[in-house]
């Protein structure tokens, strides 16, 4: 793991495991495998909250980082180089179908531009310098400075969306060409081919998908070039919304807040925000599988299964957003268990068991 003094970070605290207990007990009143998948999240929950007594459901927020990648314009995108712009407009203002899951649960939106190529009126969030990604198969995408800015801001975000009551947190991105450094670093971190690493993004054809991998290859080698340390594969294979959505998460786990992981460039911040701040890991949930083959590998590094396996490709949270109704509902039963009351139960009954060893 790299050290947490580049970054300089605080120690990541543990989960309550009293807290933990405590919720599997209540569990325990309602019939085995109830919850399902949705028990883990319970105790995380619980765990991070410090105590499972009162209403457990979460106030969630979904936090974008908005930045172009000049390697967007090698056309490695079935949307166009300059509909970053639209896109953030439009979730900003709340139209959209990422607006729409939001506000499906009350979501509120949180937006920082951390690299636009330029101003936008709707998103006035915008960090001192932004400024796009570098061709990262040519020059690094990003300084320092920038570097330090953008994992800055997504700590601040985080920062500001506890501090105003959040306590389940989802980060996204939102540009143009982002899963190109996402394949790269992909790639850098699982030693993954560039021609495995390098999917089909938003549906480019097979031309578009070789100049991607050209590009994802280039941009490897420069990866690779640059060593194993986290911050400097964001610095020469990322973007400011990569380095800002790894700050965001390592941040959250700081302050003992959970973060819902949802597709490859939240899944890969998510490592790389493990690797700065170790511990980080134990507050994630993964809300669904994406269909690239990349994303089962990111995964593996993390140690952990993703609830669903719904394969859904969107941008800007929407993987988390589709998946926080059923949570929520979860959180609710949770809730309205009895605490006194007491299952009937034979001297038979055991209450866990591996069903593929019967």
């Amino acid at each position: 793991m790299d050290s947490p003094i580049t970054t300089d970070l605080p120690p990541v605290p543990a989960l309550d495991h009293e807290a933990v207990l405590a919720a599997a007990d209540v569990r325990d009143l309602v019939p085995v495998g109830a919850f399902g998948v949705w028990a883990s999240v319970i105790d995380l929950l619980a765990g991070a909250r410090g105590s499972a007594d009162g209403p457990l459901r979460p106030h969630p927020r979904l936090t974008v980082f908005a930045a172009d990648h000049d390697v967007a314009g090698l056309a490695v995108s079935a949307t166009p180089a300059d509909q970053s712009r639209r896109r953030a407009a439009d979730l900003a203002l709340g139209t959209g179908f990422a607006a729409d899951l939001a506000a499906a649960t009350g979501t509120p939106i949180s937006f920082v531009d951390v690299g636009l190529a330029q101003p936008l009126p709707e998103v006035p969030d915008r960090i001192a310098g932004a400024r796009p990604a570098g061709r990262i198969d040519r020059v690094d995408a990003m300084d320092a400075a920038a570097l330090a800015a953008a994992v800055q801001a997504g700590r601040d975000a985080a920062d500001t969306a506890v501090d105003t009551g959040a306590d389940l947190l989802i980060g996204a991105t939102c540009g143009v060409g982002v899963s190109t450094p996402v394949a790269a670093l992909t790639a850098a971190l699982t030693a993954m081919e560039p021609v495995d690493a390098t999917s089909r993004g938003s549906g480019i054809d097979d031309n578009a998908w070789i100049r991607k991998a050209a590009a994802v290859r280039d941009a490897l080698f420069r990866v690779r070039r640059a060593g194993g340390n986290s911050l400097d594969m964001l610095r020469v294979g990322g973007g400011p919304d990569l380095a800002a959505l790894t700050g965001f998460i390592a941040q959250a786990a700081v302050r003992r807040t959970p973060v819902i992981v949802h597709d490859l460039p939240s899944t890969v911040a998510a490592v790389l925000a493990h690797r700065i701040a170790p511990g980080a890991d134990t507050y994630l949930i993964v809300s669904s599988l994406a269909p690239e083959r990349g994303h089962p590998r990111v995964l593996d590094l993390l140690g952990h299964e993703p609830l669903t396996d719904w394969s859904m490709t969107g941008h800007s949270g929407v993987g988390a957003l589709m998946v926080l109704p059923s949570l929520l509902a979860a959180i609710g039963a949770f809730d309205g268990i009895d605490r006194d009351a007491r299952p009937a139960r034979t001297a038979d009954a055991i209450g866990t068991w591996d069903a593929t060893l019967l």
